[in-house]
Protein backbone atom coordinates (compact mmCIF):
# COMPACT_ATOMS: atom_id res chain seq x y z
CA UNK A 1 0.00 0.00 0.00
CA UNK A 2 1.45 3.57 -1.06
CA UNK A 3 0.46 6.90 0.11
CA UNK A 4 1.30 10.41 -0.86
CA UNK A 5 0.51 13.82 -1.02
CA UNK A 6 -0.08 16.21 -4.42
CA UNK A 7 -2.31 19.06 -5.20
CA UNK A 8 -5.01 17.31 -5.54
CA UNK A 9 -5.46 15.75 -2.19
CA UNK A 10 -4.40 12.69 -0.47
CA UNK A 11 -3.92 9.40 -2.82
CA UNK A 12 -3.86 5.77 -1.30
CA UNK A 13 -2.85 2.83 -3.44
CA UNK A 14 -3.65 -0.48 -3.11
CA UNK A 15 -2.35 -3.58 -5.48
CA UNK A 16 -4.26 -6.83 -5.02
CA UNK A 17 -3.73 -7.84 -7.98
CA UNK A 18 -7.46 -9.28 -8.28
CA UNK A 19 -8.89 -7.73 -11.61
CA UNK A 20 -10.31 -4.66 -12.52
CA UNK A 21 -13.81 -5.54 -11.00
CA UNK A 22 -12.49 -7.08 -7.74
CA UNK A 23 -10.37 -3.62 -7.12
CA UNK A 24 -13.57 -1.71 -8.11
CA UNK A 25 -15.41 -3.40 -5.18
CA UNK A 26 -13.14 -2.96 -2.59
CA UNK A 27 -11.78 0.52 -3.73
CA UNK A 28 -15.52 1.98 -2.67
CA UNK A 29 -15.67 -0.88 -0.08
CA UNK A 30 -12.91 0.40 1.80
CA UNK A 31 -13.84 4.30 0.53
CA UNK A 32 -17.25 3.53 2.78
CA UNK A 33 -15.24 2.22 5.13
CA UNK A 34 -12.97 5.12 5.68
CA UNK A 35 -15.79 7.78 5.03
CA UNK A 36 -17.48 5.86 8.33
CA UNK A 37 -14.69 6.68 10.70
CA UNK A 38 -13.79 10.37 9.01
CA UNK A 39 -16.25 11.97 6.28
CA UNK A 40 -14.64 12.98 3.46
CA UNK A 41 -15.66 12.70 -0.15
CA UNK A 42 -13.17 10.21 -2.50
CA UNK A 43 -12.98 9.90 -6.11
CA UNK A 44 -11.84 5.65 -6.87
CA UNK A 45 -9.63 4.76 -9.82
CA UNK A 46 -9.12 0.95 -10.80
CA UNK A 47 -7.07 -1.00 -13.22
CA UNK A 48 -6.09 -4.82 -13.32
CA UNK A 49 -3.21 -4.16 -10.88
CA UNK A 50 -5.10 -2.47 -7.89
CA UNK A 51 -6.88 0.84 -7.34
CA UNK A 52 -6.62 4.63 -6.42
CA UNK A 53 -8.56 6.11 -3.50
CA UNK A 54 -8.16 10.08 -3.42
CA UNK A 55 -9.10 11.96 -0.42
CA UNK A 56 -8.88 15.19 0.76
CA UNK A 57 -5.75 17.17 1.67
CA UNK A 58 -4.61 15.59 5.04
CA UNK A 59 -6.70 13.00 5.05
CA UNK A 60 -5.43 10.07 7.60
CA UNK A 61 -5.57 6.82 5.99
CA UNK A 62 -2.95 5.22 7.45
CA UNK A 63 -4.53 6.08 11.56
CA UNK A 64 -7.86 5.15 10.72
CA UNK A 65 -6.67 1.71 8.69
CA UNK A 66 -7.31 -1.04 10.93
CA UNK A 67 -7.65 -5.24 10.30
CA UNK A 68 -11.87 -4.27 10.02
CA UNK A 69 -11.10 -3.22 6.43
CA UNK A 70 -10.85 -7.13 5.78
CA UNK A 71 -13.83 -8.17 7.21
CA UNK A 72 -16.30 -9.92 5.70
CA UNK A 73 -19.08 -8.69 8.95
CA UNK A 74 -22.20 -6.85 6.44
CA UNK A 75 -20.32 -7.38 3.74
CA UNK A 76 -23.12 -7.24 1.11
CA UNK A 77 -24.46 -4.49 2.89
CA UNK A 78 -21.53 -2.04 3.02
CA UNK A 79 -20.84 -2.91 -0.65
CA UNK A 80 -24.60 -1.97 -1.65
CA UNK A 81 -24.12 1.36 0.70
CA UNK A 82 -21.14 2.32 -0.89
CA UNK A 83 -21.98 1.73 -4.35
CA UNK A 84 -25.61 2.92 -6.10
CA UNK A 85 -26.75 -0.62 -5.78
CA UNK A 86 -30.12 0.78 -6.95
CA UNK A 87 -29.14 1.73 -10.54
CA UNK A 88 -27.14 -1.32 -11.23
CA UNK A 89 -30.46 -3.15 -10.05
CA UNK A 90 -32.77 -1.32 -11.83
CA UNK A 91 -30.85 -1.58 -15.40
CA UNK A 92 -30.60 -6.01 -14.85
CA UNK A 93 -34.01 -5.83 -13.74
CA UNK A 94 -35.05 -5.32 -17.38
CA UNK A 95 -33.46 -7.99 -18.56
CA UNK A 96 -34.91 -9.99 -15.61
CA UNK A 97 -38.55 -8.95 -16.59
CA UNK A 98 -38.26 -9.92 -19.90
CA UNK A 99 -36.96 -13.41 -19.67
CA UNK A 100 -39.96 -13.85 -16.88
CA UNK A 101 -42.17 -12.67 -19.25
CA UNK A 102 -43.61 -9.45 -17.41
CA UNK A 103 -42.84 -7.05 -20.66
CA UNK A 104 -45.03 -7.92 -23.51
CA UNK A 105 -42.26 -6.80 -26.46
CA UNK A 106 -44.70 -6.60 -28.97
CA UNK A 107 -46.59 -8.66 -32.00
CA UNK A 108 -44.78 -9.98 -34.85
CA UNK A 109 -43.75 -7.34 -37.26
CA UNK A 110 -44.55 -4.35 -34.98
CA UNK A 111 -41.75 -5.24 -32.39
CA UNK A 112 -41.60 -2.49 -29.43
CA UNK A 113 -38.76 -0.06 -29.33
CA UNK A 114 -35.52 -0.68 -26.60
CA UNK A 115 -37.14 2.54 -25.13
CA UNK A 116 -40.18 1.48 -25.15
CA UNK A 117 -38.89 -1.53 -23.02
CA UNK A 118 -36.84 0.61 -20.90
CA UNK A 119 -40.30 2.69 -19.53
CA UNK A 120 -42.11 -0.44 -19.13
CA UNK A 121 -39.51 -2.30 -16.64
CA UNK A 122 -38.57 0.89 -15.28
CA UNK A 123 -42.15 1.17 -14.35
CA UNK A 124 -42.38 -2.22 -13.19
CA UNK A 125 -39.37 -1.64 -10.66
CA UNK A 126 -40.90 1.13 -8.98
CA UNK A 127 -43.81 -0.88 -8.28
CA UNK A 128 -41.84 -3.66 -7.02
CA UNK A 129 -39.52 -1.09 -5.18
CA UNK A 130 -42.25 0.82 -3.57
CA UNK A 131 -44.93 -1.83 -2.94
CA UNK A 132 -42.78 -5.29 -3.07
CA UNK A 133 -39.30 -4.79 -1.91
CA UNK A 134 -39.03 -8.64 -1.67
CA UNK A 135 -40.51 -9.52 -4.81
CA UNK A 136 -38.13 -12.44 -5.94
CA UNK A 137 -37.35 -10.87 -9.59
CA UNK A 138 -36.05 -7.86 -7.55
CA UNK A 139 -34.23 -10.35 -5.39
CA UNK A 140 -32.86 -12.14 -8.29
CA UNK A 141 -31.88 -8.60 -10.10
CA UNK A 142 -29.95 -7.66 -7.21
CA UNK A 143 -27.87 -10.75 -6.88
CA UNK A 144 -26.88 -10.56 -10.16
CA UNK A 145 -25.43 -7.83 -9.72
CA UNK A 146 -23.80 -8.32 -6.41
CA UNK A 147 -22.43 -11.89 -7.79
CA UNK A 148 -21.88 -11.95 -11.96
CA UNK A 149 -21.19 -7.69 -12.28
CA UNK A 150 -19.22 -6.67 -8.90
CA UNK A 151 -18.14 -10.77 -8.03
CA UNK A 152 -18.52 -10.46 -4.26
CA UNK A 153 -17.75 -13.90 -4.08
CA UNK A 154 -14.57 -13.22 -5.54
CA UNK A 155 -14.00 -9.98 -3.32
CA UNK A 156 -14.45 -11.76 -0.18
CA UNK A 157 -11.75 -14.39 -0.62
CA UNK A 158 -9.45 -11.63 -1.83
CA UNK A 159 -10.41 -10.11 1.45
CA UNK A 160 -9.42 -13.14 3.35
CA UNK A 161 -6.28 -13.89 1.74
CA UNK A 162 -5.04 -10.05 2.39
CA UNK A 163 -6.01 -10.63 5.73
CA UNK A 164 -3.96 -13.11 6.13
CA UNK A 165 -0.88 -11.34 4.54
CA UNK A 166 1.43 -8.54 6.39
CA UNK A 167 0.58 -4.45 5.12
CA UNK A 168 3.45 -3.04 4.37
CA UNK A 169 2.85 0.97 4.04
CA UNK A 170 5.40 3.04 1.78
CA UNK A 171 4.95 7.29 1.83
CA UNK A 172 6.28 8.31 -1.14
CA UNK A 173 7.15 11.55 -2.55
CA UNK A 174 4.79 11.34 -5.68
CA UNK A 175 2.96 8.38 -7.63
CA UNK A 176 5.15 5.47 -7.76
CA UNK A 177 5.84 3.37 -11.11
CA UNK A 178 3.19 1.03 -10.66
CA UNK A 179 0.34 3.78 -9.27
CA UNK A 180 0.91 6.21 -12.06
CA UNK A 181 -1.18 3.75 -14.58
CA UNK A 182 -4.21 4.11 -11.83
CA UNK A 183 -3.42 8.26 -11.74
CA UNK A 184 -3.31 7.89 -15.41
CA UNK A 185 -6.80 5.94 -15.38
CA UNK A 186 -8.30 8.86 -13.03
CA UNK A 187 -7.39 11.37 -15.49
CA UNK A 188 -8.29 9.74 -18.82
CA UNK A 189 -11.72 9.86 -17.57
CA UNK A 190 -12.04 14.16 -17.18
CA UNK A 191 -13.18 16.36 -19.77
CA UNK A 192 -10.13 18.39 -21.26
CA UNK A 193 -9.37 19.49 -24.49
CA UNK A 194 -5.62 18.74 -23.61
CA UNK A 195 -4.23 15.32 -24.96
CA UNK A 196 -3.76 12.57 -22.27
CA UNK A 197 -0.35 12.56 -23.36
CA UNK A 198 -0.07 16.30 -22.68
CA UNK A 199 -1.94 16.12 -19.41
CA UNK A 200 0.81 13.61 -18.72
CA UNK A 201 3.84 15.26 -19.75
CA UNK A 202 2.49 18.39 -17.50
CA UNK A 203 2.78 16.16 -14.76
CA UNK A 204 6.34 14.89 -15.61
CA UNK A 205 7.52 18.25 -16.17
CA UNK A 206 6.11 19.70 -12.79
CA UNK A 207 7.50 16.66 -10.70
CA UNK A 208 11.14 16.88 -12.38
CA UNK A 209 11.20 20.39 -11.46
CA UNK A 210 10.62 19.68 -7.66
Amino acid sequence: MESCKTREGSHLYVFPLEGRYVHEGLGFLWGYRFAKQKNATFTISVNDYGFEILGPKGYPYKDLFSSEFFSLDHLEDDIRASLNISELTQRKFRGVAQVAGLVFKGYPGSKKTSSQLQVSTSLLYDVFTKYEPDNLLLKQAEREVLQDQLETHRLAKTLSRLDQRSVVWKDTPRPSPLAFPLLVERLNSRLSNETLMERIQRMKDQWEKR
